[in-house]
């Protein structure tokens, strides 16, 4: 029987049907469909109810299409043996570590790229500038730069190394930058803390991702009195005068490698940094390598961290010998400089509990594991006052 819908009259079938009409325009977006609906009347005829059987209420049976799987696409559960995770389970962790390795350049051997580290050695100079003997007659607010005065300019930059948001990279190499302008140029007193912010700068850019700018440096005050367009015409004065070679290895870069090889400690690492930075301070520390230095630094720490009844000169010889393999032919040279080094060294880091400057609070610190208050073994410093040539290399 044929439903009908409400509002219908009985015996009646809609049809419907599309008729199109067509616009002045032949073009087939013109075309709209219009619908139209016609009613016809019919008669039903009348069926004989006789013999009519009622069927059984139950569903009929959804039909199979022919085209779907007999079995579901998905394998049924299984039971898995306790020994087959487990073969799993060590299978994939032997996978994600060789990942990992590949991931971290674990793989890279890193002897070889500390061999091409020293290759690319460029020796940061001695600034001859400083080491002039002025006439105190002479001494004024006017007159250049000495050694104090660098060491106060690169403590004002380190006693704002978290505010500038630098990285210990950047500190070494804006450093380095600066020995090489007052090697270069003799600058005035006043004119030494814009220097220190300028090559600063251009540290940051070769070291950091967010480097810093020169509204940076006077936001936080490094540099007072001046505009940025000044600070901007001294920077490029500067890259004129380094000739753009502003990319050099510090010892900061060859400890690296070093703590690498030795698996240090955290503590043991902030304390080769504390001894780096340490030696900032000492110009004449410029007189040797940065590889040497960094040796000197790494040894030091690592000797600082022994425990209570460990011998330190024997455990000073035997790290020396794990480093011996960043050395070259010079080792006995090499040697004996990273002992006077850390005669150096010690001595510094005796007097900054004294003068608790920037670089000695920052190291005092939590952050740093309180490096700076530690104390160097009196056999440690009796060791590095021997004479060196009556050690056996």
């Amino acid at each position: 029987m044929n439903r009908r819908k409400a509002g219908e009259p009985p015996n009646f079938l809609t049809r419907t049907s599309l008729e199109t009409l067509l616009t002045n325009s032949e073009s087939p977006s013109f075309v709209v469909f219009r619908k139209t609906s016609q009613s016809t009347r019919y008669e039903q005829p009348e069926q004989d109810l006789t013999g009519l059987v009622i069927r059984d209420g139950q569903k009929r049976p959804k039909p199979i299409s022919p085209i779907a799987p007999a079995s579901p696409t998905y394998p049924a559960a299984k039971r898995v043996k306790n020994e087959t995770v487990s073969n799993d389970f060590h299978s994939h962790i032997k996978l994600n570590e060789t990942r990992l390795k590949a991931v971290a350049g674990a793989n890279v051997d890193i002897y070889e790229m500390y061999a091409g580290l020293c290759k690319s050695v460029v020796p940061i100079p001695v600034p001859h500038s400083l080491l002039q003997d002025n006439d105190p007659s002479e001494v004024t607010n006017n007159t250049v730069c000495s050694i104090e005065d660098r060491k106060r300019a690169l403590l004002q930059v380190f006693s704002r190394r978290f505010k500038l948001n630098i990285s210990d990279e950047t500190l070494h190499l804006g450093a380095a930058l600066l020995d090489k302008c007052l090697d270069l140029m003799a600058v005035d007193k006043e004119k030494l803390e814009e220097l220190a912010a300028v090559t600063l700068i251009v540290a940051s850019k070769i070291e950091d991702v967010m480097c810093l700018t020169i509204g940076n440096v006077i936001e936080f005050d490094l540099v007072k009195n001046r505009s940025i367009a000044m600070l901007a015409s001294l920077e490029r004065f500067v890259l004129a005068s380094l000739a753009f070679n502003v990319t050099i290895p510090t010892p900061f870069n060859f400890a690296t490698y070093m703590l690498l090889h030795l698996h240090a400690s955290q503590t043991t690492i902030y304390s080769t940094y504390y001894f780096l930075e340490l030696s900032l301070l000492y110009v004449h520390n410029r007189c040797f390598s940065s590889d040497v230095v960094a040796y000197s630094a790494t040894c030091l720490a690592v000797c600082m961290e022994a425990n209570t009844g460990t011998s330190v000169a024997r455990l000073l010889r035997d790290t020396e010998l794990k480093l011996r393999i960043f050395a070259d032919k010079d080792y006995q040279t090499k040697r004996e400089q990273s002992r006077e080094i850390m005669r150096t060294l010690s001595d510094l880091f005796l007097v900054a509990s004294d003068e608790k400057h920037a670089i000695f609070r920052e190291y005092s610190s939590s952050r740093r594991d309180y490096v700076a208050m530690r104390r160097l073994a009196p056999d440690l410093l009796e060791t590095l006052r021997v004479n060196s040539s009556s050690l056996i290399s």
